[in-house]
């Protein structure tokens, strides 16, 4: 059990390279930048998700209120 004691305790520490990545500072590049941690393809879809939801309660709105001419 206690054999391999000193051997192991001259070795590198078995956390040292986890403690090392810890304070490591990742580079983000322009390419993988994220907002709102999506990518630009569904920051799209839900910009024309939201653009027709605006147009459909728009139209109904005017169509409560009688503004729509026929």
């Amino acid at each position: 059990m206690f054999d391999n004691l000193r051997e192991l305790s001259d070795g590198p520490m078995e956390f040292e390279e986890e403690r090392k990545r810890l304070f490591e500072v990742e580079d983000q590049s322009v390419s993988e930048r994220r907002i709102f941690g999506m990518t630009s393809g569904q920051r799209l879809v839900l910009a024309v998700l939201f653009l027709a939801t605006v147009l459909v309660m728009g139209t109904a709105c005017l169509m409560v209120m009688g503004k729509v001419w026929y």
